[in-house]
């Protein structure tokens, strides 16, 4: 069962010192960042994460001291895989989709924050691979989401995580887990995307 967005954030503030708190001085930052996103299986047919890309860049508005609001838009390359065993058939089914999201979060603290806030994304590419062959005769396909006749829902999900600065240079780690499935219609795939991420940045402030 999920928690309330409200218990996760309330776990990661006793980590918050005051002395972070009061390091927080720049009332606007611009955010580019670069790292790595790896899927997790919602579903117990999913045995492999796929580990892609994710860049990044947008805004960090601090309202108060300690608490700001980031709004980002990146492109994070999502998906997974599974053992396809059936009849005759054997083989691995890996599902990539690339998706470019809009991040709202709340961002509470100094140089060490935590945040949380939601996410919507737009499928950019989706690409489903069958590796697999039927009694000894390969019947492997690589085919697009389109060329399959298979659509692809918006991806709403919430994110949760914390991040580090030094100086200009931080570390973020995000959890996102989403709220609607994957695809669309009642013979496709079932599943959601449920992530973390792992994204190095730079921050430029422009004003203060």
């Amino acid at each position: 069962m999920r928690q309330p967005l409200a218990l996760v954030l309330c776990a990661f503030l006793p980590a918050i010192s005051g002395a972070d708190i009061q390091a927080q001085e720049r009332t606007t930052d611009l955010i580019l960042g670069a790292g790595a996103t790896m899927g997790l299986a919602t579903d117990e047919e999913a045995t492999e994460s796929r580990i892609g890309r994710n860049l990044s860049g947008g805004v960090s508005l601090r309202v108060i001291d300690m608490i700001g609001l980031r709004v980002e838009a990146g492109y994070i390359e999502k998906g997974a895989g599974a053992e396809v065993s059936e009849g005759g058939a054997a083989g691995q089914l890996n599902i990539e989709i690339d998706y470019l999201v809009l991040r709202g979060l709340l961002e509470i603290g100094g140089d060490f924050h935590v945040l949380a806030g939601a996410s919507v994304g737009r499928d950019r590419r989706c690409n489903v691979a069958i590796d697999v062959s039927v009694g000894g005769i390969d019947m492997s396909s690589d085919q697009s989401c389109d060329e399959m006749g298979v659509d692809t829902n918006t991806d709403v999900g919430i994110t949760a995580g914390a991040g580090y600065n030094v100086g200009l240079v931080g570390v973020t780690v995000l959890f996102t887990e989403g709220l609607t499935e994957i695809f669309a219609g009642g013979d496709a795939p079932e599943g959601r995307n449920r992530t973390i991420s792992l994204v190095g940045s730079v921050r430029i402030p422009f004003a203060g």
